[in-house]
């Protein structure tokens, strides 16, 4: 969690990148629905809203998968739940390492889970190409998991095929993905560094030519 204050809700402008079908995973908490992306100019997250009020713990996991380099890979995931962090992904003779690399605040809002980080942590903006592909997943852990809880709840990947996009985590099964296949896009410009500027300067000009035009009428 961050130490300071979080940004207020209010800040965030929301873009929903896509819909997953309701009742394809169980439980219901695990069940993603809508997956939206924010920003405030400092920090951007991910926003799950899924079919029943999430429960992130230690056995269930919302990730939110990150590809930033625009190589078709993931590069960050977010993570709440077991170890709640941003991770950084990468592929190191022909094995996937995720390393912690940042604490996220995770919030949940009744059938919303929250993901949050700072935008610089991602090396934004000179660190993401144009198009960012993203795809939402959940995970429980199973029985077997359950009989190593000495080892990192999270743990490191294997290599996933090439129509897979994402590892696969051990001792967890995947509950939902959202989208199903393939996976969300968002530009560059959505986590945009500085999201209010336009409307701030846009209304503030509207009411000066608005005051001109009416101060014209009245003189005349």
């Amino acid at each position: 969690m961050f130490i300071s204050a979080s940004p207020s809700l209010a800040d965030f402008i929301e873009t929903l990148l896509g819909t997953d079908p309701s009742g394809d995973a169980h439980p219901a908490s695990l069940d993603i629905l809508k997956v939206y992306i924010a920003n405030n100019g400092t920090h951007f997250k991910f926003i799950l809203e899924c079919k029943g009020r999430p429960k992130p713990s230690i056995s269930n996991i919302y990730i939110v998968w990150m590809d930033s380099k625009g190589d078709a890979f993931p590069d960050y995931c977010l993570v709440a739940g077991g170890l709640s962090g941003l991770y950084e992904i990468k592929v190191i003779d022909g094995a996937i390492i995720i390393r912690y690399k940042a604490p996220i605040d995770v919030t949940v809002e009744d059938k919303r889970i929250h993901l949050m980080v700072e935008l610089s942590k991602i090396e934004y903006p000179d660190g993401v190409k144009e198009i960012v592909g993203v795809v939402a997943t959940t995970y429980q852990l199973t029985l077997k998991g359950k009989k190593a809880q000495k080892e990192s709840p999270f743990g490191n990947g294997t290599l996933p095929k090439d129509h897979e996009y994402i590892p696969k985590l051990p001792r967890f099964k995947m509950r939902d993905r959202a989208p199903d296949t393939d996976r969300y896009t968002v530009a560059h410009s959505v986590v945009s560094e500085f999201p209010g500027v336009t409307p701030f300067i846009f209304i503030p000009l509207i009411m000066i030519v608005t005051y001109v035009i009416y101060r014209k009428k009245f003189r005349r």
